[in-house]
């Protein structure tokens, strides 16, 4: 899945090459024992709590990416299936106790009704309200060191998860009454433990409520704020990473504010665009170039901690109905490109350290610079649907660079250009190299020191209007 080299028959000094490109993609994609701490969870959900995919065959999958995280559920009413007596299912233990054996990082969302308590509904009664916050304390204990992330509820801003007769929104007011007696609780269980709040869908934090639960005191009963960002509905005009990221931008912004102008740790715990081939789906090669460029802009924050893709495998073989087609992968795990692109940034992205911008002359240029060990990474895209030609320029001529565009084959580029399309009569320029960047962000990496972006020239629209 992750060899994607074709190896050329007269060149040895090609072979080397191409030995060098395919260790480093060996270590993106299929990483060894974690060594290095995680800066940022990349993770994704599932849905083993639904009975859903090969556990085995997909933690597989999700390692061989070079994903560090997964988030699912053990819902209430399957640990409380008679009254007062809690069982943790053998199912929902196997999950969870193999992610963890494979150093994968578990978020577990404690959630929804139960039928003994308020009908099913949302717990709002005392007694229900008890019953979960004993639910919560019980599955903290059961898992132990096996899962360190607990999120509050999914959700809670809209009807989801429950029966039909409770198909209404529910209150900032009734999810801070449950959060302010489910904290103490969980974090007298297990202090170490991240309790994380709000999980609204991007409509609620669109409407008020993850602020309106903030205002009531939300920040004193959680160790972390979540949100789900999903802008591909035509209800948000912008549907890119970049619309995405600043809007999110905003939401920590509104939460410092109630924070005395500290971060907030916060993490996006669902995030994606569909590749339904109906309104509102994305074509799958866009989807992968969305992706890479959201999990990179997520690093320029200081306060993001964590990014959960919705999800990792497609729930359906329907191609016109968007929950079957969320997925990195096919049901039958056949991967989309967006897994190819997750296996090339992840490692940068959950290890490396953001260092900057990259200083660009042309504002519809997105380029971030990255270190990890000892090497350095540029990443560069376009995000208007003009390709553009990116001339570089470097003070170290005598030093190769490795360059991928995500989700392909990385080669080692020497330096020197020379600009015959536009003057058949030009000479080469020893210390320049040219890349044409589109939607999908091109990776150079290596020692990048005195690398510069010397001139950048629009090339190509890709609008069906000016074809």
């Amino acid at each position: 899945m992750n060899a994607r080299f074709r190896l050329p028959t007269r060149s040895i000094c090609m072979v080397v090459v191409l030995w060098i490109c395919c260790m480093a993609r060996a270590q993106q994609a299929v990483p060894g024992p974690v060594i290095e701490p995680w800066r940022f969870q990349v993770g994704v959900c599932t849905h083993f709590c639904q009975g859903k995919g090969i556990v085995e065959r997909n933690l597989d999958g999700i390692k061989s990416a070079g994903i560090g995280a997964i988030r699912d559920e053990v819902p209430w009413g399957a640990i409380e299936r008679e009254k007062g007596r809690l069982e943790m299912p053998e199912s929902f233990d196997t999950y969870v106790r193999r992610a963890a054996a494979r150093r994968v990082n578990v978020m577990l969302i404690l959630n929804y009704g139960n039928r003994f308590y308020d009908d099913a509904d949302r717990p709002q009664s005392p007694e229900a309200i008890e019953g979960f916050c004993r639910y919560s304390e019980f599955v903290v204990r059961h898992f132990g060191a096996d899962v360190r992330l607990y999120e509050i509820w999914n959700e809670w801003d809209i009807p989801i998860g429950l029966p039909e007769r409770h198909r209404k929104p529910g209150t900032p007011e009734s999810y801070f009454n449950l959060l302010k007696a489910v904290y103490p609780r969980i974090k007298a269980a297990d202090p170490d433990v991240t309790v994380i709040a709000g999980a609204p869908t991007s409509g609620g934090v669109k409407r008020g409520w993850l602020e309106e639960i903030v205002k009531l005191g939300a920040l004193k009963y959680c160790d972390a704020i979540s949100i789900h960002s999903y802008n591909y509905s035509e209800s948000f005009p912008q549907r890119g990473p970049e619309a995405c990221s600043v809007w999110m931008t905003s939401v920590q912004q509104m939460l410092r504010r109630y924070n005395g102008d500290k971060d907030v740790p916060f993490y996006v715990t669902e995030m994606g665009w569909p590749t339904h081939v109906t309104k509102g789906g994305t074509d799958p090669e866009l989807a992968a170039s969305y992706l890479a460029r959201l999990y990179l802009l997520a690093r320029t924050s200081t306060s993001f901690e964590g990014l959960w893709w919705y999800d990792f495998q497609d729930d359906g073989w329907d191609p016109k109905y968007n929950e079957d087609n969320f997925g990195l992968v096919r049901p039958d795990l056949t991967p989309k490109p967006a897994y190819y692109v997750m296996a090339d940034i992840s490692q940068l992205v959950g290890k490396g350290q953001y260092a900057g911008r990259i200083e660009t002359s042309d504002e519809h240029v997105q380029g971030l610079r990255f270190t990890r060990g000892d090497r350095d990474y540029w990443t560069i895209w376009s995000e208007d649907d003009r390709d553009r030609q990116i001339v570089l320029q470097t003070e170290h001529p005598e030093t190769p660079v490795l360059v991928r565009q995500l989700g392909h084959d990385a080669s080692l580029v020497q330096w020197g250009f020379r600009d015959w399309a536009q003057r058949r009569n030009s000479e080469l320029v020893p210390n320049r190299m040219s890349i044409v960047v589109g939607h999908r962000p091109f990776m150079l990496s290596g020692d990048l020191s005195g690398i510069s972006i010397a001139e950048v020239i629009p090339r190509f629209r890709q609008s069906e209007e000016e074809r």
